[in-house]
């Protein structure tokens, strides 16, 4: 039987790869490697095996082993320290890498000899920012194994699963427009785009079925907060400039909807700015003041972001801009007369709703023949004044959301656990896999 190793998936997801695994039987098993303790414990209540069997909970230490006893080494494993931290997200792991923690190397011989044992057809990565997914990649690499990427999808009720990678780094990046315009849809698929598209305006959300409650064990939530304790900022008030009531919103404006401080999309995909959102943000109000200074500015922050991320500073140094701290962003990508964004999800959701969208960083739907991208800060200016002069080829839009409605992304979430959301990510992995197989 063939083996998929799923590598380091969070507590959310556990569930639902368990039950893909489950639908990819009996051609194939699954292996799960986990560090986190919360996806140990439901892993281990769902009765599927977990390596390595024990794992340290505290690998803020750098002098301190990651396992309670160091794992059997089949086979040594090298890995490329500068090339690694090119995929990590998150600085804590970033600092272990660059300090040459041993907590690195005694995770990177974990990964090598379970999937030295294990042989895998495959290895599954949720994103593949991670320390763990990254040093996973390196040994796939250097054994020809097809990695299977996942993230969450672009459209409504969707999942990317990619052989190489996932937002900038999807082999999205390289589809052809011309073809993608070629392409013909039946009456029924055009009733069914459009239909999502009028929910979607409309802020109706697909149902979806949840999975049996399974809450980790007590001492799983322990262990999670001892390991997170080190990583968690001093509690402060901020955003006391911004507050949580909705403001009155111009008559006329664009959007810029922040991102999450520390996710991938900034710290990997955002050459211009990187994740210093506040630079950017000064950056475009200026521009928009010399392109259409009738134009209001309207910052909506994340909602995962805007209880870690302070931008009382930036509020107070550029009084004219309109916050807004939380709610639909729907509603304002209907009324936006343009859209800003690094390279957020809502790009793509604003192209949706037919609005000229101006990208700042990377990703594989920032192309000049759907969105007005900005590869330098000199062509801030001139891209705006694009985007707000010049419509945008509203037909390839179309026919670009339609590709990847219907072929492109998955039309399953890890949020729904009814069969054909379920079915619909196996199928992927299994096309996926025998891709590559093909290549090969």
């Amino acid at each position: 039987m063939k083996t998929i190793a799923f590598i380091d998936p969070g507590p959310q997801l556990v569930q639902f790869l368990v039950a893909v695994a489950a639908q990819l039987t009996p051609e194939y098993r699954a292996l799960f490697f986990s560090r986190h303790p919360k996806s140990r414990s439901l892993l281990r209540q769902l009765n599927i095996p977990v390596v390595p069997q024990s794992a340290f909970i505290a690998p803020f230490q750098k002098k301190a082993p990651l396992f309670k006893k160091s794992p059997r080494v089949k086979k040594e494993f090298h890995f490329d320290s500068e090339y690694l931290l090119t995929q990590l997200r998150a600085s804590s792991e970033r600092a272990l890498v660059q300090t040459r923690a041993p907590a690195v190397t005694q995770l990177a011989n974990a990964l090598a000899d379970c999937l030295a044992t294990a042989q895998p057809t495959a290895i599954f990565l949720w994103n593949g920012s991670g320390l763990a997914a990254a040093l996973a990649q390196q040994w796939a690499h250097q054994h020809n194994i097809p990695l299977l990427f996942a993230e969450n999808g672009y459209l409504p009720h969707t999942l990317q699963l990619d052989p190489m990678g996932v937002n900038a780094f999807s082999s999205l990046n390289t589809l052809n427009l011309t073809d993608i315009a070629a392409r013909t849809y039946s009456a029924a698929q055009e009733q069914e785009f459009a239909a999502m598209l009028t929910d979607y305006r409309a802020g109706r959300a697909t149902p979806v079925a949840p999975p049996p409650r399974l809450r980790p064990s007590l001492l799983a939530y322990l262990q999670q907060g001892w390991r997170d304790w080190w990583q968690r900022p001093r509690r402060r008030r901020i955003n006391r400039r911004i507050g949580d009531t909705q403001p009155q919103v111009p008559e006329r404006f664009v959007l810029f909807p922040l991102q999450v401080v520390a996710d991938s999309q900034l710290t990997l995909h955002s050459p211009l700015y990187g994740n210093q959102l506040a630079v950017a943000i000064a950056e475009f109000e200026m521009a928009l003041r010399e392109v259409d200074p009738t134009l209001a500015l309207v910052v909506k922050l994340h909602p995962a972001d805007r209880k870690k991320t302070d931008y009382d500073a930036v509020a107070t140094a550029h009084p004219a801009l309109v916050w807004v701290s939380s709610g639909d962003v729907r509603p304002l990508l209907a009324r936006a007369q343009g859209v800003v964004t690094i390279n957020s999800t809502v790009g793509v959701e604003a192209l949706l709703f037919g609005k000229p969208v101006v990208t700042l960083g990377n990703n594989f739907y920032c192309r000049e023949e759907l969105v007005y991208p900005v590869r330098s800060r000199a062509e801030l200016v001139p891209q705006l004044r694009r985007a707000l002069t010049q419509p945008p080829n509203r037909i390839l839009i179309g026919q670009y959301l339609r590709y990847l409605y219907f072929h492109a992304l998955v039309r399953g979430h890890w949020r729904d656990h009814a069969p054909e959301s379920v079915g619909a990510l196996a199928q992927r992995v299994r096309d996926v896999i025998a891709a590559a197989e093909t290549s090969c």
